[in-house]
C-alpha cells in the first residue's frame, strides 16, 4: 500500500514538472482561440454602442485579432499564451466604461500587442518596443526596462520615461524631465502641454463634443476621440463613427 502511494505521489511529480501546463496556457493553447475569447470580450460591451449585432461584431474582431497575428508573426514576433489572460482582462476592465479614455485604450493596446512579443534582447537595437523581449521598450534605439522617472530627475539612459505632466528635454548638458506647460503658456511639439490642454501656440482648453477637431488629444475627456470622417470629437464608440467599422458596422 505504501509503495503504491509513492509511486502515485511520483507520478503526480513528474506530471507536474515535465507534463503540465499553467491554467492560461491551457486556456489560450493556439492564438485562435485568444482572438476568439478577445473579439466575445471586445463585443460583449462594444457591439450595442456600435448598433451592430453580437455575431457580426464577434467574426469582425476575429478577422481584426487574425489578421494582426498574421501581421505579429511576419514581423519575427511570437504567439505568448501566459500574456493573453491579462489583455483580456484589461479589456474587460476599460471597456465597460460608459467613456472609454484615449489613455486607458492605450494600456489595452499595449497590454494586448504584447500577446505576440518580440526576442530583441536588452541593448539590443529596435524600432519598436515590440520587438523588444519581454516589457521592456525601444528608447533612444535599443531595447530598456522602463525606469519611470520624476520631475527634474535626469532622462538621458534608455528606459528613462517621464511620468505624466513631464516631458524629457536638455537642459545644459543633460536631458531631464521638465514640466509640460500650463493653460496660457506658449507651448510647441517640442515643449507639449499637460495632458488636460491642447497646444493652440498656448496651451488652451481641449475642444468639446459635436465641435471641430483634428487630432484626438484636441478632444475633451467627455467627447475623446476626433472621428476622422466627421472631424469632430465625438465618444469613440458609438453607431456611425468610423472606429465602429472594425466592429462590424457597415
Amino acid at each position: 500500500m505504501m509503495q503504491k502511494a509513492l509511486t502515485v505521489i511520483a507520478a503526480g511529480a513528474l506530471v507536474a514538472l515535465f507534463g503540465g501546463c499553467s491554467s492560461t496556457e491551457s486556456e489560450f493553447s493556439t492564438s485562435d482561440s485568444f482572438c476568439t475569447t478577445k473579439a466575445d470580450t471586445e463585443c460583449k460591451h462594444l457591439a450595442l454602442s456600435c448598433g451592430v449585432g453580437a455575431d457580426a461584431c464577434k467574426s469582425k474582431r476575429a478577422q481584426v485579432c487574425n489578421a494582426a497575428a498574421a501581421a505579429a508573426g511576419g514581423q519575427g514576433r511570437q504567439y505568448k499564451p501566459n500574456s493573453a489572460r491579462p489583455c483580456i482582462d484589461k479589456i474587460d476592465e476599460i471597456f465597460k466604461e460608459k467613456v472609454i479614455l484615449p489613455e486607458k485604450e492605450a494600456e489595452v493596446v499595449e497590454l494586448c500587442e504584447r500577446v505576440f512579443s518580440g526576442s530583441v534582447a536588452k541593448n539590443g537595437p529596435c524600432e519598436t518596443s515590440l520587438q523588444c523581449d519581454g516589457t521592456m521598450v525601444c528608447d533612444k534605439g535599443v531595447c530598456a526596462d522602463k525606469a519611470p522617472t520624476k520631475l527634474d530627475e535626469a532622462c538621458n539612459n534608455p528606459g528613462q520615461v517621464c511620468d505624466k505632466g513631464t516631458f524629457c528635454t536638455l537642459r545644459g548638458q543633460s536631458k531631464f524631465c521638465v514640466a509640460k506647460k500650463a493653460a496660457g503658456e506658449i507651448c510647441s511639439a517640442e515643449s507639449p502641454c499637460v495632458e488636460d490642454l491642447r497646444c493652440v501656440n498656448t496651451c488652451v482648453a481641449r475642444v468639446t463634443v459635436g465641435n471641430k477637431c483634428d487630432r484626438d488629444d484636441e478632444c475633451a475627456p467627455e467627447a475623446p476621440y476626433c472621428d476622422a470622417s466627421k472631424k469632430t470629437c465625438l465618444p469613440k464608440y458609438q453607431a456611425g463613427t468610423s472606429a465602429c467599422r472594425d466592429y462590424g458596422a457597415l
